[in-house]
C-alpha cells in the first residue's frame, strides 16, 4: 500500500483468543498508475494496486468500484496461520474465458466500457461480466501450519447467534461492486461480528441481473470460543427472476431474497488449524 493510501485508510484491530482480527478500509481503486508509471521496473506487490490488479487480474474489465486496499484479516497468534478476505484474490476466481449468462444487456454493457478499454468489438475476449466469484477466503500457512479445510456434516448453531450477546467488534466492507450499466447489481462483501462466545463472519456475493436471475453465494465461518477449528458453510443459491414472485421493492433486501432462493449447492468444512 502506498503513503498515500496508507494515510487514506482506516485500520483497525481487535483479539478474540487466540485470534487477531485486523481490518482495512480504504478508496476504490484508482484508474492510472499511482507510480508515474514506474510499475514497469517493479515487481510483485512492489507495484502500485492499479498495476498488480492489471496483471494478476485476467480480465477484459474490472468491476466499477474495485475497493484494492479493503481487507478483512485473521490470523492464529500461536501458529501465524491466516485467513484473509481480499478483492483481488477474489477477482481473480472470475471466469476470464467464457461469457456464462448471456443475455440482451451484455451488449449495451459492453458500450458503455468501450472507451479507453481494450474492447474492440471483433476481439473482444468473452468473459464473464457479472463478475461472480466462488471465492471463499484466501488460506495462508506459516511455517509447517496450516489452515487445512476437512468435509464435515456439523451445522452452524444459527439459535446461538441469534441470542442477545454484546457485540465487542463488527465491521462490515464492500470488496467490489459494479451496476451492471444500470442493469442490476454484482458486489461481493465481507463483514465480522465478535462477541464473547465466538465470531462470526458472512463473505457474500450478490447478483440481480433485471429481469433475468438472482444469485447469492453465501460463505458463512463460525468460531466458538475455545475450539480449535472454524465451522464453515458455503451455499450458492440461484433462480430465474420469471419463477420468482418478488415485489420490486424487495429486490434489494438480500435477506428477504436469500429466504426465498432454492439452494444449488451447499458445501459444509472446517478449517483446523494444523
Amino acid at each position: 500500500m502506498t503513503a498515500l493510501a496508507q494515510s487514506a485508510a482506516v485500520e483497525r484491530e481487535f483479539e478474540a483468543g487466540p485470534w487477531r482480527i485486523r481490518t482495512v478500509k480504504s478508496h476504490i481503486l484508482k484508474s492510472e498508475c499511482e507510480k508515474d508509471n514506474a510499475c514497469g521496473k517493479l515487481t510483485g506487490s512492489e507495484k502500485c494496486s492499479v498495476c498488480r490488479f492489471d496483471e494478476e487480474v485476467r480480465l477484459p474489465s474490472l468491476p466499477e468500484m474495485v475497493f484494492p486496499h479493503n481487507l478483512l484479516e485473521l490470523e492464529h497468534g500461536e501458529f501465524g496461520v491466516k485467513l484473509q478476505f481480499s478483492a483481488l484474490e477474489a477477482l481473480k476466481m472470475v471466469d476470464c474465458n467464457s461469457e456464462p449468462l448471456k443475455v440482451a444487456m451484455a451488449n449495451h454493457w459492453e458500450s458503455t466500457r468501450a472507451s479507453g478499454l481494450k474492447f474492440v468489438k471483433e476481439s473482444v475476449k468473452p468473459f464473464d461480466w457479472t463478475f461472480t466469484t466462488d471465492y471463499k477466503g484466501t488460506l495462508i500457512p506459516c511455517g509447517g501450519s496450516a489452515l487445512r479445510p476437512e468435509p464435515c456434516s456439523d451445522r452452524i448453531d444459527y439459535s446461538k447467534l441469534r441470542q442477545q450477546e454484546h457485540i465487542f467488534f463488527y465491521e462490515e466492507l464492500v470488496l467490489y461492486e459494479d451496476e451492471l450499466a444500470d442493469n442490476g447489481s454484482s458486489v461481493l462483501s465481507v463483514k465480522i461480528r465478535v462477541m464473547a462466545s465466538s465470531f462470526f463472519i458472512l463473505l457474500r456475493f450478490f447478483l440481480r441481473v433485471d429481469g433475468v436471475v438472482l444469485r447469492i453465494y453465501d460463505t458463512r465461518f463460525y468460531h466458538k470460543a475455545g475450539t480449535n477449528f472454524i465451522l464453515c458453510e458455503h451455499c450458492r443459491k440461484e433462480a430465474a427472476l420469471t419463477e420468482l414472485q418478488i415485489p420490486q421493492s424487495m429486490l434489494t433486501d438480500l435477506n428477504y431474497l436469500s429466504e426465498r432462493l432454492p439452494v444449488m449447492n451447499l458445501e459444509l468444512y472446517k478449517l483446523h488449524v494444523l
